[in-house]
């Protein structure tokens, strides 16, 4: 296997803090069988690493893809690693990603199934549900259109920043190509998409709730200050 630092920094997920981890064993598991083996060739594989929280002791599991290329010389199994990608964490198992209840309830559940998917690797998947809050967060605004694409740039009519707008496109087309294409998205491609959509419901529905908390709690404040003069 390709060499690889023992120690790393990280925040743990069962004890929260931000400590150093370290690896305790790894392996090759084979993509479809899901069990151990032996790899020789040169290619794209998945590589099982299991970390120590050096706090806490608890054990964390990780499934990465591993892109390995031919080393040179005169023998073409010998190979090193060029990407290593996070596929999922397996132990202890990820939560799907939380969105602020600002945001209307149908959006919420739609972004934690999306969420599930991802947590569980099932990224095409993930890339549909995501795409799919998207278009229920421009039915919620008012947007119009015969297509998605439409009505994302309805928005603009809406006075939703461009810079959301812009997120919208993006998650749209990563859904199309993972539901139209089968095209599947590394694990970061998709983070992001979900996280361009938890900055535009900060934007659209945390942002102007917080205000309008803060109008109604000095609304409170001054009436009852006029009311005990």
């Amino acid at each position: 296997m390709p060499r690889l630092n023992t120690k790393r920094q990280a925040d743990c997920p069962h004890c929260s803090n931000g400590v150093a981890m370290t690896l305790r064993d790894r392996r090759w598991i084979h993509p479809e069988l899901k069990t151990p083996y032996n790899v020789q060739e040169p290619g794209q594989h998945v590589e099982e690493q299991v970390w120590s929280c050096d706090y806490c002791n608890e054990a964390v599991v990780e499934l990465l893809s591993v892109d390995r290329i031919p080393m040179s010389g005169s023998n073409p199994h010998l190979s090193s690693a060029r990407d290593v990608t996070l596929i999922s964490r397996v132990w202890p198992p990820q939560e799907p990603r939380p969105l602020s209840s600002d945001a209307p309830e149908k959006v919420v559940t739609l972004f934690l199934e999306a969420g599930r998917a991802e947590a569980a690797g099932a990224f095409r998947l993930a890339g549909v549900g995501y795409r799919a809050v998207v278009e229920e967060i421009c039915k919620e605004r008012g947007a119009q259109g015969k297509t998605l694409y439409n009505m994302i740039g309805d928005l603009a009519r809406l006075n939703v920043p461009q810079p959301v707008i812009d997120g919208f496109h993006e998650a749209r087309m990563l859904g199309n190509d993972s539901i139209h294409d089968g095209l599947e998205y590394a694990p970061d491609e998709v983070a992001d998409i979900a996280g361009l959509i938890e900055e535009a419901v900060l934007v659209l529905y945390v942002q102007p709730a917080e205000r309008q908390r803060m109008a109604e709690a000095r609304l409170a404040r001054r009436t009852a200050h006029k009311a005990g003069q």
